[in-house]
């Protein structure tokens, strides 16, 4: 029988290829199986590996690229943890810059509804729930997984009079009126090539937004500035500033404002409209 040392070097050397990481992620999903935290794995080494072949296939699926937190049902975002499903967009650190954004005008123009385009895991509307407690978030998506797994996730977290998911296509089944929409679309060009873990496992339908990428940001500013809503705030590509930048100008917008995310590139941008 493997002890914990053993299990972990086996581990680490069969994620060599596919990890930046591979100790630290060894480490992770052998605490994952044993349901400890990873200090455990330190203070007893040498404690053999009870039902080890749970942990090689565990080990074996990273190995194979499949993102970490697919195996183990979970993503970190913000100060939680959320649940995550094949189908459903891995929430990612940047996103965190999006509600940030979002949070400083519900704060300062005192708002108090909301609609989420793409709701995904869930994690947008989640934070921003918890955030403020007299937010009412409407969170659409086009997708059942989605649907499903923000619904897990606003139980779990005792949101559910303040959030509302429905099915819809943008804004196309959002009746009620709000002061804000926020959303990470797809964004993506088609043409772009995803590193493997993404490629292969993340759902294609929340990552590509068109032949250029943009095409779905410019139909979510034209739906909000129809519907007379105030504020939109989008995530974006970096490389879609300048293309963005023209289109609302063509549109006509009272302003818009774009940030940067922690590595210094364009990452997303507030509009107020008129």
């Amino acid at each position: 029988m493997m002890t914990i040392s053993e299990a972990l070097r086996w581990g680490a050397e069969s994620l060599n290829e596919s990890c930046e990481r591979p100790q630290f992620e060894a480490e992770l999903l052998l605490a994952h199986h044993l349901g400890k935290e990873r200090i455990y794995l330190v203070m007893y080494a040498d404690v053999p590996v009870e039902d080890f072949e749970v942990y090689e296939a565990l080990i074996k699926r990273r190995a194979a690229h499949e993102p970490y937190e697919y195996i183990v049902g979970e993503a970190s975002f913000y100060d939680i943890h959320l649940k995550v499903a094949p189908g459903v967009l891995i929430p990612r650190p940047e996103t965190e810059l999006l509600i940030d954004e979002v949070a400083n005008i519900i704060e300062r123009e005192k708002l108090t509804s909301v609609a989420e385009i793409g709701v995904g895991s869930g994690a947008i509307s989640v934070v921003l729930a918890r955030k403020f407690p007299n937010l009412k978030i409407v969170a659409t998506d086009i997708c059942d997984a989605p649907l499903r797994v923000a619904g897990e996730n606003i139980e779990a977290f005792g949101l559910g009079g303040q959030v509302t998911l429905r099915k819809s296509n943008l804004l196309d089944e959002v009746n009620e009126s709000v002061e804000l929409v926020v959303s990470n679309p797809p964004y993506i060009a088609e043409d772009f090539t995803l590193e493997k873990n993404v490629a292969a496992y993340e759902p294609k339908e929340a990552l590509f937004g068109g032949r250029a990428g943009d095409e779905l940001l410019r139909q979510i500013i034209l739906d909000v500035k129809a519907r007379g809503v105030k504020w939109l705030a989008c995530e974006m590509g970096y490389d879609q500033k300048v293309p963005i930048e023209r289109f609302v100008n063509e549109v006509g917008v009272k302003s818009i404002a774009f940030y940067k995310d922690l590595a210094g590139f364009d990452r997303g941008f507030v509009i107020e409209f008129a």
